[in-house]
């Protein structure tokens, strides 16, 4: 196991910021047969770093507007599966879905680092 344990610095204020985690909780309602979603909101505390940044991609019917940051945190992130939906976390006034989780928590406690998806380019 590694001897670095970066848990203080994914909490220390000169480096976290504040973002709010909306996790849905999907289930089938067995009267109707129709999923029902139960949405919960967290906030967090993370270090948010660049991954592939803004990217504008042009195509022959529009543009689009992409991008990804990774986010640090010791919360648990989810990119879906059994009876939930892919987390969504807003930060910095911006709305994104996260797409991988990779634990890291050899490097310090519950330490996970989320990439995330730009949902809603301005």
């Amino acid at each position: 196991m590694p001897f670095l344990d970066v848990s203080d610095l994914l909490s220390d204020p000169m480096f976290a910021d504040a973002a709010t985690v909306a996790r849905a909780t999907v289930t089938v309602d067995p009267l109707t047969g129709r999923t029902v979603e139960a949405m919960t909101e967290t906030a967090i505390s993370v270090v948010v770093t660049s991954d592939k940044g803004r990217n504008l991609q042009r195509n022959p019917e529009a543009a689009i507007s992409t991008g990804s940051i990774l986010m640090h945190s010791t919360f648990r992130f989810t990119e879906g599966g059994e009876g939930l939906d892919a987390d969504i976390v807003t930060w910095n006034g911006r709305r994104y879905t996260v797409v991988t989780v990779d634990d890291y928590s050899r490097y310090g406690a519950g330490f996970t680092c989320a990439t995330c998806r730009l949902l809603a380019p301005r």
